[in-house]
């Protein structure tokens, strides 16, 4: 999974949208998830981390895995984010963990500073240990995560537009 998008504010900007309680309804309302809990671990003027926690309906599962996934799941998301480099980028270590089922992806994101524009870079991997399954259970997957990356950034642009 590789996904590159841009956002029109300074990555201080970016960064007062991603560790917000209502940025985060935000994305999950048009995701059409339920948004539970968002938890700021640290100072974000340093190294810190971000929990947020969601759950998916069933009518929002991938065919594939409705079945181990039965009328829906809960995802954990933790983002590790550095501390800020000179120009103010800063590097994040994504987890995402599905309760209750051997699913999980892990992710690299680059927030890079470029004037008052930042540019979201991702990498990563959705892994599935399902016996038989689980590569297609993680490539159904992947789409899905690499859109929720787009309609991050996309909301990110609106929420600080409306928090200016």
């Amino acid at each position: 999974m590789n996904e590159s998008s841009s956002i029109d504010a300074p990555v201080d900007r970016v960064l007062e949208a991603f560790t917000s309680e209502d940025f985060a309804r935000r994305v999950s309302d048009r995701a059409g998830v339920e948004f539970q809990s968002l938890q700021v671990d640290g100072a974000t003027d340093g190294a810190f981390s971000v929990t947020t926690v969601r759950s998916v309906g069933a009518d929002k599962i991938p065919g594939v895995a409705k079945k181990f996934l039965g009328k829906g799941m809960t995802l954990t998301q933790k983002d590790a984010y550095s501390a800020p480099e000179t120009d103010g980028s800063r590097t994040v270590e994504t987890e995402i963990d599905v309760a209750g089922v051997p699913i999980s992806a892990a992710a690299s994101q680059r927030l890079q500073a470029a004037g008052e524009k930042t540019t979201v870079e991702v990498r990563g991997e959705v892994t599935a240990n399902i016996p038989l399954v689980g590569k297609k259970i993680a490539a159904a997957a992947e789409p899905y995560i690499g859109r929720a990356i787009g309609l991050q950034s996309s909301t990110a642009e609106a929420w600080i537009k409306d928090h200016s």
